[in-house]
């Protein structure tokens, strides 16, 4: 499996969750992505972010803390 990190900033935005993969990918994610009223969405690269923090986006998480969907919802992405 790719290096990859995952954050939670607690539910204070509809993108709850945010994925950085190997490649820099940043994508913004909630529970349910793949529903009709779900959120997960490609964010950037962090390459291009002046500023390399993630401190705004929550604390660190482990991946088997994430709901099956959200799980899929990473493993299509790493």
């Amino acid at each position: 499996m790719r290096a990859f990190r995952i954050f939670d900033n607690g539910g204070k935005t509809v993108d709850r969750f945010t994925l950085i993969n190997s490649w820099g990918e940043v994508f913004g994610f909630d529970e349910n992505p793949f529903r009709p009223l779900g959120f997960g969405q490609y964010c950037g690269n962090i390459n291009q972010w002046k500023s390399k923090s993630t401190k705004h986006l929550g604390k660190k998480i482990s991946y088997d803390e994430l709901t099956e969907e959200a799980k899929t919802f990473v493993q299509d992405r790493i």
